[in-house]
């Protein structure tokens, strides 16, 4: 259980590093476009940037509930427990170690917020380079 638990932790900071990314690109798009807070208007090129981060910032909550509910309350995987395969009665599991769902779900993990790094990419560049 506890290398399920630093997976997960692994993918929680990666996730947090990833916003913190988010929140200085905002800040530097203030600078940048001489935008000072709390205004959140200002030209498109940083309207995008910032409505990029805020959509990022509002599904992160759901991501890490979703993230950790799957990694603790399913930890014990498939090929896990009596040595059969999960929905195969009779088949034994292979001899190697099993494949968690905490595994699984910190694979997930990281194929969402790299997803969340291309949306950022793409939702911040103009409808015409996109």
């Amino acid at each position: 259980m506890r290398d399920e638990v630093a997976l997960l932790a692994s993918v929680t900071l990666l996730g947090v590093l990833l916003q913190a990314y988010f929140s200085l690109q905002v800040i530097w798009a203030r600078r940048a476009f001489r935008v000072s807070p709390p205004l959140t208007t200002g030209p498109p090129e940083f309207e995008r940037v910032y409505r990029a981060q805020v959509n990022c910032s509002e599904y992160f909550p759901l991501f890490l509930a979703m993230l950790w509910v799957a990694g603790i309350f399913f930890h014990e995987g498939l090929g896990a427990g009596d040595g059969r395969c999960s929905g195969s009665p009779g088949v034994p599991a292979p001899a190697s170690t099993p494949v968690t769902l905490a595994g699984a779900a910190a694979l997930c993990g990281l194929v969402y917020l790299f997803a969340r790094l291309r949306y950022f990419q793409g939702y911040a560049r103009s409808a015409q380079l996109r």
